[in-house]
């Protein structure tokens, strides 16, 4: 809040002098996981220049950008050829003061072909909280409240001027598609308040008392492109909460983008509950206890889903307590119960059809079967069920990609993942999908591509095992023996007493004869079995 100032940890002013590398760095540091797609930022602040050129102009700026951060020491901004980030924990935000002065107070660039900045400063401008953690979302609160009013999303109509009824149809399959989305992760209640202007897709019935969310795209014509950006307002303030990226409606291939903004927005309205009450968005905030890692939050996860199946609770629950028993099992935070095939089959089967949640159950069921009982076949054809009724849902394609894996099939393994990776960009499992890269990786005798996709689990869950067995793995197989130490006295400290070798023989199953052998032989050498 204010003008920006850039302070070192001993109070020097490092402000950068130019407004536009202010400007770039505002974005960089208020946006989740302070990280931005280079086609966000190309768009942002040269929008008319052809994309070459708006390449050429922001590698400069970044360039520039470096020099400015380097009293900070170290490197703090970090680029690859799809995005820009700032090294976790480099630089913090002060927290905003209430009623103190505006965001980024002063900016105003005027720049040619930056309209994208302006409009995105305005809307941080009219928030009262614009400037997300930077430190990533928390798991939600876990409620499965007795008697809590139940949240509950409103589509408004969108906010346009002058556009073709062709262009409307197209921007408001948007909302339709993010609101199929939600229907298979939650059991939130959808209102489409958006009237009869457009022929919408059929949504959940209306139930309960009302929205406690509204969510509003803006949509504009610039050029051939056709901009959509959303708003999610709090229903009894219509206090703003978020506001999204702004993306092509005419660009191909937006399933995925429509799957990153479903996760985004059930994370911001799980951040920001409503005036009264509080969200219950079973079983997406369950789901997101329990990949937390958190071995108190994964026992109380499981004692609330327990009341309330003693209360009565609807089948998918007994999915999310079974799911809850891979945890145990793969984290090593207590002994699972046993299942068998018949009782996960008999769950299933409690469901109807066209539940909206049923392919996510599946998916959870499957992995299930998989992890637990070493069902393969019915864990795979479970998750490829999933896949063909849902085949946008990021956790289906992570299991799917780990079924695949199962069997051979490393192309299917590896196009199931990176379609997992689009989808599930802004999941807060993301992680986990990570892991599934490392295990792909390894299996194609990939060892640096292992070790990157490793790496960026732990960048994002430190404490995660999958990750760290994958990074020691990797380690030994790139003779970095030291580092492979350390990643097992890691694994060590967490769980002491884990016996690896279960991991080490699977894992040399899955990979091939050649590398298999390396990789025994590297980990013996290094002392790790």
């Amino acid at each position: 809040m204010g003008p920006l100032r850039l302070r070192s940890g001993t109070g020097r002013d490092i402000t950068p002098r130019r407004p536009l590398l202010q400007a770039i760095l505002a974005v960089l540091v208020t946006a989740r996981d302070q990280s931005r797609p280079r086609s966000i930022l190309q768009e942002m602040f040269w929008g008319a220049a052809p994309p070459d050129k708006a390449a050429a102009s922001l590698r400069n700026k970044l360039y520039e950008l470096r020099k400015e951060l380097a009293p900070l020491g170290g490197e703090v901004l970090m680029a690859d050829r799809h995005a820009v980030w700032l090294a976790p924990g480099r630089i913090r935000l002060d927290p905003a003061r209430p009623g103190g002065p505006t965001f980024l107070e002063g900016m105003d660039l005027r720049i040619e072909g930056a309209e994208l900045f302006e409009d995105w400063l305005r809307e941080m401008r009219a928030a009262e909280d614009p400037a997300p953690s930077p430190t990533g979302p928390a798991a939600p609160a876990l409620s499965g409240a007795r008697g809590a009013r139940r949240i509950a999303l409103g589509l408004l109509p969108s906010l346009h001027a002058g556009l073709s009824r062709a262009d409307l149809i197209r921007a408001d399959g948007f909302p339709d598609a993010i609101a199929r989305l939600v229907a298979q992760t939650t059991t939130l209640d959808v209102h489409d308040l958006r009237g009869h202007e457009v022929q919408a897709v059929p949504l959940p019935v209306e139930t309960g008392q009302g929205a406690t969310h509204f969510l509003q795209a803006r949509v504009e014509r610039r050029g051939k492109r056709l901009n959509l950006t959303f708003r999610l307002h709090e229903a009894s303030a219509r206090r703003l909460v978020w506001v999204s990226d702004p993306l092509d409606a005419l660009a191909p291939d937006h399933e995925e983008t429509v799957c990153a903004l479903a996760e985004t927005l059930l994370q911001q309205m799980a951040a920001s509950p409503a005036a009264e009450g509080y969200p219950d968005l079973f079983p997406w905030t369950a789901l997101t206890a329990l990949f937390s890692l958190d071995g108190a939050l994964i026992d109380r996860t499981e004692a609330t889903v327990e009341r309330m199946l003693a209360e009565g609770g609807p089948a998918y629950l007994d999915c999310v307590r079974l799911f809850a028993q891979v945890f145990k099992l793969h984290e090593g935070v207590a002994r699972p119960e046993r299942v068998t095939p018949e009782a996960l089959v008999d769950v299933l089967a409690a469901m109807p059809p066209t539940h909206p949640l049923l392919p996510l159950c599946q998916s959870l069921a499957g992995y299930s079967a998989h992890m637990l009982m070493g069902e393969n076949d019915l864990a795979e054809a479970l998750v490829d069920e999933a896949a063909r009724r849902a085949p946008n849902l990021a956790l289906n394609l992570d299991h799917l990609a780990v079924m695949r894996l199962m069997r051979g099939d490393l192309d299917g393994a590896g196009a199931a993942h990176a379609r997992c990776l689009r989808a599930g960009a802004a999941s807060p499992w993301r992680y986990t999908y990570d892991v599934t890269g490392a295990m792909v990786s390894m299996a194609r005798g990939d060892v640096r591509g292992a070790l990157t996709c490793a790496n960026r689990a732990l960048m994002r869950k430190p404490r995660f095992l999958g990750a760290l067995r994958y990074a020691m793995a990797g380690f030994a197989l790139a003779g970095n023996a030291g580092d492979a130490r350390r990643m097992q006295a890691r694994i060590a400290t967490l769980r002491p007493g884990h016996d690896l070798s279960d991991w080490t023989e699977n894992l040399m199953r899955r990979t091939p004869p050649g590398l298999g052998a390396r990789l025994s032989r590297s980990l013996r050498d290094s002392g790790l079995v």
